[in-house]
């Protein structure tokens, strides 16, 4: 009897403790336990309540409810000392407000973004809330594109921005975000009585594309990666990027147009003097590079104003996907543009490389190079010499010539002289690409857009 009453006993008392667990959980809304269990990884303890003898609920308690989310009145007015960016402006830019004004926000946008179209309506109340004070530019982000017709949406509202009426086709856009399709655009501009004749003609001769791949290189050169980006007299603005961040923005840089009036800028040079000095990144960079192309494959104009210098391997993906752009980047400047290919096949990841370089050069001894150029790319997983030769026979060379090239390693030397000029340059990877002798650091993957924009920004394309 003893045992099973010490046996009763203990059940008694696992129950009472029990209970009184569940009675100072959060879960019975009690006081929280003194020996709360260690937090979990990544999750943050909570404060200890008053001491009680009463052992932890053995069940894990609720996770505590998510904080409440700030006030928009929670966002402080920027430092002076934020970083400054070097946000070039352009005649061309549409604007609101007048260039007297202390502060200009440039706002890089796209259409075919809903987060753009939000942001609008905090851009509409900020211009009312400061009037003269402040004057919006706006600047396309076309690279990437947000929606597949984001672009000719640009380009449509440059051509009612050549009609004076840009914001009203901007409120449009940004008021419809997914029908922004060439029929759409059409219906819009006639809604606004635009010269439909001068309209339409702006885009089918894409007329304003120079613009729209200037700004895209000029967000790439600040660093304005996201949809959409805002700087006032280069200082960017700070997430969210609402309504309550871009007065913040506005009121510490009206502070900073003051600081830097009493030192002696005028309202003509205070943007300027707002943003000297500030940070960019060079899309087209030194020292500048000569190299000997004198036997190397080209297409377009011999006197080209533009000389693309390409160093590729033709067992590199990356290389793959820049060869279409290439080429697209010259057909849209067919007078002004010459590629030029050298050879830069990296052994000791891709083997075959090299013998595939050296049969591309028998295939220009044949005036195919571009052909035979194109096969390579676009079968970069069969690239041995039984797979050359059937290339070879494809684009129709003389075979016999073509297999004497490979067996004597005709090309050998040539392929290594330009991988010897490709490394005398510091170039350690594929695809480098230079214009006019200074080396491409335009928007990632190359696309040709970018090529163009930085044509235009440092070459006056």
């Amino acid at each position: 009897m003893k045992k099973e009453q010490a046996y009763l006993l203990f059940i008694g008392l696992f129950v009472v403790g029990y209970g009184a667990g569940r009675m100072t959980s959060p879960q019975a809304g009690g006081a929280a336990p003194a020996a709360a269990p260690p937090p979990a990884a990544g999750s943050v303890a909570t404060a200890p309540g008053t001491a009680t003898s009463a052992p932890a609920a053995p069940t894990t308690p609720p996770p505590p409810p998510p904080p409440p989310p700030p006030p928009p009145a929670a966002a402080k007015a920027a430092p002076a000392g934020d970083q400054v960016w070097r946000v070039a402006i352009h005649d061309t830019d549409p604007k609101k407000g007048p260039d007297t004004a202390p502060v200009k926000v440039v706002v890089l946008s796209a259409f075919g973004c809903p987060t753009c179209s939000e942001f609008a309506k905090a851009m509409d109340q900020a211009a009312t809330k400061y009037g003269d004070k402040v004057q919006f530019r706006f600047k396309h982000k076309i690279i990437p594109p947000q929606h597949p017709d984001s672009v000719i949406a640009a380009e449509a509202s440059m051509a009612a921005n050549a009609q004076g009426k840009f914001w009203e086709f901007h409120d449009k856009l940004m008021a419809n975000t997914f029908a922004i399709d060439r029929p759409s655009l059409e219906r819009y501009a006639k809604e606004l009585g635009l010269n439909m004749r001068k309209f339409k003609k702006a885009l089918d001769k894409h007329t304003y594309r120079g613009i729209l791949t200037r700004d895209s290189v000029l967000a790439n050169e600040i660093g304005a990666h996201s949809f959409p980006n805002i700087l006032a007299n280069g200082v960017r603005i700070k997430k969210p990027k609402d309504f309550a961040q871009l007065t913040a923005l506005i009121d510490g840089q009206l502070k900073r147009a003051e600081e830097l009036k009493a030192k002696g800028a005028t309202d003509k040079n205070l943007y300027e003097k707002a943003i000297a000095g500030g940070k960019f990144f060079q899309q087209y960079a030194g020292p500048k590079q000569n190299f000997n192309t004198t036997n190397s494959p080209t297409f377009g104009p011999k006197n080209a104003k533009i000389e693309v210098v390409v160093f590729e391997d033709f067992q590199c993906p990356f290389c793959s996907k820049l060869a279409p752009s290439l080429k697209i980047f010259q057909k849209n400047n067919p007078k002004d543009v010459k590629i030029v290919y050298k050879h830069m096949p990296l052994t000791s990841i891709h083997p075959e490389a090299q013998l595939a370089s050296e049969a591309s050069m028998a295939a220009m001894a044949q005036g195919k190079f571009w052909e035979y150029h194109d096969k390579l790319y676009a079968n970069q997983q069969a690239l041995a010499r039984a797979n050359l030769e059937g290339y070879a026979k494809e684009i129709g060379l003389n075979m016999a010539k073509f297999k004497a090239a490979l067996d004597s390693g005709k090309y050998k030397s040539v392929v290594q002289s330009d991988a010897s000029e490709g490394q005398r340059a510091g170039i350690s990877g594929t695809p480098t690409v230079y214009i006019n002798g200074y080396k491409y650091q335009g928007p990632r993957g190359y696309p040709p857009d970018g090529l163009e924009g930085v044509a235009r920004m440092y070459l006056g394309l």
